[in-house]
């Protein structure tokens, strides 16, 4: 049987996906080695992430899909937390982990607010509810360990690149192997 379209296609990218495994591979290693210049990459995503979810909470406000002063708090607060990032990287690095622990405890703290406010107009309230507990928990793990959640952080973003970059050179092996097959 003559192989496929697809099957073609993807044993012709074997090597785009080997180079994608080795260079996860190589980033996971350098955030194990490097973890002060992972921790200034995550600082700078965090506060994109952050300003970008704070223009989200307020725009829905303004759109009237908010009601009370929960979604113009929440965006602020995450407004506020991304520019402290983006704009004091220096100083953000060191306070970073404690930031998160804080937005984290806010955001939960306000979505079970808006739990009660929406309880009636809602059915499923309550799961934003439960999103609100699961966020002011973590939040709080990481104000009472910060040292370790920052290291946790980074070794949880390493971990997984060279996971990745593992699984992706094994895949990309499988498809040079499928493609110097001859056709059944």
């Amino acid at each position: 049987m003559a192989k496929s379209g697809m099957q073609e296609f993807f044993t012709s990218m074997w090597l785009t996906i080997l180079l994608r495994g080795l260079a996860s591979l190589l980033f996971g290693a350098l955030a194990f080695a490097y973890p002060g210049i992972t921790l200034n990459v995550l600082v700078t995503v965090f506060g994109v992430y952050a300003i970008v979810d704070g223009l989200v909470a307020m725009w829905g406000l303004f759109r009237g899909n908010g009601k009370g002063p929960a979604p113009l708090l929440q965006g602020l607060a995450s407004l506020a937390a991304g520019l402290f990032c983006l704009f004091l990287p220096t100083v953000a690095v060191t306070y970073v982990i404690l930031l998160i622990g804080l937005w984290n405890i806010a955001a939960g703290l306000l979505q079970i607010a808006g739990t009660f406010v929406l309880r009636n107009e809602l059915g499923n309230a309550w799961l934003l509810g439960l999103g609100g507990i699961l966020s002011a928990l973590l939040g709080l793990v990481i104000m009472l360990y910060p040292a370790g959640s920052a290291l946790s952080i980074i070794w949880i973003i390493a971990v997984t690149a060279f996971l990745v970059g593992l699984v992706l050179i094994a895949f990309a092996l499988k498809l040079r192997r499928a493609g110097l097959e001859p056709s059944r």
